[in-house]
């Protein structure tokens, strides 16, 4: 085993997240590590055994990582000087034309012109240019029962990873050169550390990863040297999907639904502004868009929701979830994104066609098209993880709240689109009864008590009244119902209920998280 140990020194890491400008990146990306060590090797002319070393850490598997979640500070945008200026040369002119530029210096104005110019080569007379410099404070990290938390530390493991003598001394030294990771103004301290603790982010294989992060990859290096060369800025490296490991959390700690807790989160990058009403719409789009976009043609069970003779597939399979800005005061209920949400029971082997559907060829986002009819089109693209905005948040949907390794705590959940219920209840009574029953179909506990009404509790969600009905076999429409459930202990979404919960209906999200009435 290998493994390096970072302290932020000053309990804050600034830098800028490769997708987005006003972001920090959280935890450090295992390629920003990476180059911080080449730059350090660089800049101090390392010898030989730095660089050998360097190509043998490049030449590893996606390492693991023990970070803890973070805050966003405030961005408060600065004016900065940009970078040194300088008079551009003069063109080669004739001598003719030369003579009178010569002649042209005699004039006042061009010899004041001349001189701005040399002014403002100094720094107090350059021109300022806005910068966010965002930054992540992390939360301490539990070290040793009953001692002190350490500070803002980060921990990258390579498992099965066993440097050579030579190799282990040559990154030591290499270590205690580096000074940054990020902006400069963000100084650490480097170690190799020799009893890492239980890493809680993991390479996960297919797309339902929590975060996706920079890697390093073979010819890392020679790269990051021919470019600076050039004077070129170094080209992204590939990207790996990570995931939760939950080895230190019980396996049945709370109850959970049929769905994986990892959903993907697809935000959208362009096209119409659409209302919650619009649910059925935008998630058959997504299904179409998988669909006909599937590497494996026709696609298995667990993605078209059919057996192969067509007939309605009786076991779990994708289900998709508006994502709408509700909850808040001012909350219209416009959405943002939608999302997908994986039976629990699908191996990961399985998943990583659906990873090509998300991803392009250098592992970059896809962006997809989603086409509506009337309603309008949209271009959608996988987040990251790091998605300030609330809805765009796994931990939204799922009840998960605290650390990474945290495990989710909700009793009290509401709707946010309405539950399709399996037939026209004829009291009250019944309909609750149908919810709580739709619970248990899910593989969550019965709930100790279930309220129908024809309003959420969400700002923002509009009346049951106001969606469009499900149409049965029966070509009747189904009765659907907004719901709030109570639990007797805390179960981990995502919740999806009733007979629409594959197209986006019966969508609950916890109530005693951000949006609480």
């Amino acid at each position: 085993m290998f493994a390096l140990g970072i302290r932020y020194l000053n309990g804050w890491a600034m830098a800028t997240h490769p997708t987005k400008r006003e972001m920090p990146e959280w935890p450090p990306h295992p390629d920003r590590v990476f180059m911080a060590l080449a730059a350090a090797h660089f800049e101090t002319e390392g010898d030989e055994n730095e660089r050998h070393a360097l190509e043998w850490l490049q030449s590893l598997p996606a390492p693991a990582l023990a970070a803890t979640e973070a805050y966003y500070r405030d961005i408060v945008t600065s004016y900065v000087p940009v970078n040194d200026t300088e008079i551009s040369r003069p063109k080669k002119d004739s001598p003719t034309a030369l003579a009178k530029r010569i002649g042209a210096f005699d004039s006042i104005s061009t010899m004041k012109a001349a001189k701005d110019k040399g002014l403002a080569l100094m720094p107090e007379h350059r021109s300022r240019q806005a910068r966010p410099f965002p930054v992540a404070i992390p939360q301490p990290m539990d070290n040793v029962p009953g001692s002190d938390p350490l500070p803002a530390q980060v921990y990258l493991t390579w498992e099965k990873a066993e440097p050579s003598p030579d190799h282990q001394q040559a990154l030591i030294s290499l270590c205690t050169k580096v000074v940054s990771i990020g902006h400069s103004a963000s100084l650490v301290q480097v170690w190799v550390e020799p009893s890492p603790p239980p890493a809680n982010l993991v390479p996960f294989e297919n797309a339902a990863g929590k975060h996706r992060l920079r890697v390093t990859s073979g010819g890392r290096l020679e790269h990051l040297e021919s470019r600076f060369r050039a004077g070129l800025r170094p080209a992204s490296s590939r990207w790996q999907s990570y995931a939760e490991s939950h080895a230190d959390v019980p396996a049945a700690s709370n109850p959970q639904s049929i769905f994986d807790a990892n959903i993907l989160v697809l935000r959208k990058i362009a096209g119409q502004v659409l209302g919650l009403e619009s649910t059925l719409q935008i998630c058959q789009a997504l299904r179409n868009t998988i669909m006909k976009t599937y590497p494996v043609q026709p696609p298995p069970e667990w993605v078209s929701g059919h057996e192969r003779d067509g007939s309605p597939l009786r076991r779990p399979h994708l289900a998709f979830m508006p994502l709408p800005h509700v909850g808040h005061d001012h909350a219209d209920g416009h959405l943002l994104g939608v999302a997908i949400a994986v039976p629990r029971d699908v191996p990961p082997e399985e998943q990583k066609d659906l990873g090509r559907v998300l991803f392009d060829k250098n592992g970059e986002p896809a962006q997809l098209n989603l086409v509506m009819g009337r309603t309008g089109a949209w271009t959608i693209e996988l987040c990251d993880g790091d998605e300030p905005r609330e809805a765009l948040q796994a931990s939204t949907w799922i009840g998960k709240r605290g650390t990474a390794n945290a495990t989710a705590a909700a009793k009290c959940w509401a709707t946010v689109t309405p539950i399709v219920l399996d037939r026209y209840p004829k009291s009250p009574l019944e309909a609750e009864a149908t919810v709580a029953a739709s619970c248990q179909r899910i593989g969550l506990p019965r709930p100790n008590k279930v309220v129908v009404s024809s309003c959420s509790l969400f700002a923002g969600v509009p009346p049951a009244g106001r969606f469009a009905p499900i149409i049965s076999k029966k070509n009747s429409s189904r009765y659907h119902v907004h719901a709030v459930l109570q639990f007797g202990e805390t179960v981990t979404g995502p919740v999806l209920l009733g007979a629409g919960r594959y197209r986006g209906y019966g969508l609950c999200r916890p109530r005693n998280q951000g949006g609480e009435p």
